[in-house]
């Protein structure tokens, strides 16, 4: 008999990743106000993390140690060291082709049971130096979005019955549903349902949805095949004022400059 093989294509592929450890004093604060130039994982080694939005739908994140946040490429924001010392772990990487899961879309504070271990290895290899350092993050942060994935299908129930509504927003984002079909899709009044989408992903569900149209209108406008109002229209946006000034206030440009 012959083997069976089953052959799957990556949802996404990441590339040029790097990892830093940084380490500042009570009330050191860096701004982003142009927004990260990468999608960042950030692990607090030690002290305390505030992440503050620009965006004022996004709920500011406190990260103590042992805990990890996510932020997509574009955000603008300000991180704040709390402690008298501080000691942050940060990989960053560019998404080469495809889309990140939806549980990326947005800032995040992430509970990962392998975190530590993972964002140790980054910092004992940066020290060792070795020559094969880009391979070594190649192989961990894959091993880490694999791992991410795992533990997102686990996730608490009060959150799990949100999966419905959010796998079907990444789906058909450009589709013009009302936030009571998303709450029925959850088994939830719309009120419950608005508090707990807000409470797991930092935006109200509208917001959301928003950034994944947004976020999928760049990668069209930088194919150079979409006009920008053709852009608009093939993500869900029917009134192209508000889609530019939603795309400048989440990317810090207009959706000119895309072209």
């Amino acid at each position: 008999m012959k083997p069976n093989y089953n052959s799957q294509k990556s949802l996404f592929t990441i590339g040029n990743i790097s990892f830093i450890t940084v380490q500042r004093p009570q009330g050191h604060k860096i701004s982003y106000s142009e927004g990260r130039s990468q999608h960042s994982f950030i692990y607090t080694f030690s002290g305390t993390m505030c992440y503050s939005f620009e965006d004022p739908a996004i709920s500011d994140i406190v990260a103590p140690a042992r805990q990890l946040v996510f932020l997509p490429s574009g955000t603008r924001h300000a991180s704040t060291y709390l402690d008298t010392e501080n000691g942050v772990g940060i990989v960053q990487f560019d998404l080469i082709e495809g889309k990140l899961p939806y549980y990326l879309a947005a800032p995040t504070l992430i509970i990962f049971d392998h975190a530590e271990e993972i964002f140790s290895s980054f910092r004992k290899n940066l020290k060792a130096g070795t020559d094969d350092n880009a391979i070594y993050y190649f192989y961990r942060m894959y091993e880490l979005l694999w791992h991410l994935s795992r533990e997102i299908q686990n996730i608490p129930y009060k959150f799990k019955k949100l999966q419905p509504a959010l796998n079907e927003m990444n789906l058909n984002y450009a589709n013009h549903r009302k936030i009571s079909y998303y709450a029925d899709m959850a088994g939830m009044s719309e009120p419950g349902f608005r508090r707990l989408f807000i409470q797991y992903t930092g935006l109200s569900p509208i917001d959301y949805r928003n950034q994944i149209r947004l976020q999928e209108a760049k990668k069209l406008l930088r194919s150079g095949e979409y006009r920008i109002d053709e852009a608009a229209e093939a993500v869900g946006f029917s009134n192209l004022s508000f889609f530019c000034r939603s795309y400048k206030r989440l990317f810090g440009h207009s959706p000119g400059k895309e072209k």
